[in-house]
């Protein structure tokens, strides 16, 4: 009897000890890993050298080559590799660029482009680590640096928004370049810079710095009109202070004139050199010379 009692202990006990080891490792049980879903949401089919457009009308607006591109089966998501474009923004004009990858939704006709280089027209090259490209609405926009070289205008500058529709350009701030003409090399700094492609004029706002050889102008804002891309007039406005060879002019206009060499100075223009102010209806400074002149002078003396 004994024996069938200590029989029963230890089977009972085998029993409870297995029930409490399952229910132990059932505690420790490892995390459930989830499925690999990442490449279902990533299908993907591959192309080599393939083209995407869009049109307008019937006519092809917009183009995109790719040496690779990856299309999204259930996205309507392009990503390319080497790739190369072109788009029309309007009648007669052409901007063409290129760059090392890509990403693009077709169905919205925008995406990015990086290590972009884009040509505009011929005339003006323009290179940005990214830049973002609404082909529906003619907007080019990057927060990035940017760097544009013409025949006579080169600069640089963070953040810009070009709307071809509108044929503006806008760089955002941190501007900085240089005007080359046939007499001279003018550097420039500003806050901002605005360019109109319809009159081909050029805007620098905010804290405008202009360097000649001799001389270094200060204003407001300062509008560059040229044609053919060569510079002929620049307004200067607000605050307008020259300085050239100890002398300072102001005023709160004043006009440069390159195929004449010479800077008027209008609005209450005044001259200080050696403790000697000078005024007059106009203030006359020749670049080439160096020297003032003034119309109907006025003068008064500090001792």
């Amino acid at each position: 009897m004994k024996n069938r009692q200590l029989t029963i202990y230890i089977a009972t006990g085998f029993i409870i000890a297995s029930l409490l080891l399952a229910f132990y490792f059932f505690l420790k049980k490892p995390e459930r890993i989830a499925s690999p879903l990442l490449d279902e949401e990533k299908r993907v089919i591959v192309f080599k050298d393939v083209r995407y457009f869009g049109e307008k009308e019937g006519v092809i607006d917009w183009e995109l080559t790719a040496k690779t591109a990856k299309k999204s089966i259930d996205k309507p998501e392009v990503e390319m590799e080497q790739l190369e474009g072109r788009y029309k923004p309007k009648a007669g004009i052409t901007v063409a660029f290129k760059g090392t990858k890509g990403r693009m939704d077709i169905e919205k006709e925008k995406g990015t482009v990086e290590n972009v280089d884009i040509l505009y027209k011929g005339e003006y090259s323009l290179k940005s680590p990214f830049m973002n490209f609404d082909f529906k609405n003619n907007v080019t926009s990057t927060t990035s640096a940017v760097d544009v070289k013409g025949k006579k205008l080169t600069l640089r500058g963070i953040g810009l928004t070009a709307n071809m529709r509108d044929e503006t350009v806008r760089i955002e701030r941190d501007v900085s370049g240089y005007i080359d003409t046939e007499k001279a090399k003018f550097h420039f700094q500003s806050n901002a810079f605005f360019y109109n492609l319809k009159d081909n004029s050029y805007i620098l706002d905010g804290k405008v710095v202009l360097k000649g050889q001799d001389m270094d102008m200060f204003c407001d804002k300062l509008y560059i009109f040229s044609k053919d891309q060569n510079p002929e007039r620049i307004d200067a406005k607000g605050k307008v202070r020259l300085i050239s060879k100890g002398t300072i002019a102001k005023s709160e206009k004043a006009v440069y004139y390159f195929n004449e060499d010479k800077v008027v100075f209008t609005e209450s223009p005044r001259i200080f050199k050696d403790n000697v102010e000078m005024m007059g209806e106009s203030v006359i400074y020749s670049i080439s010379s160096g020297k003032f002149s003034i119309q109907k002078p006025k003068m008064r003396m500090e001792r």
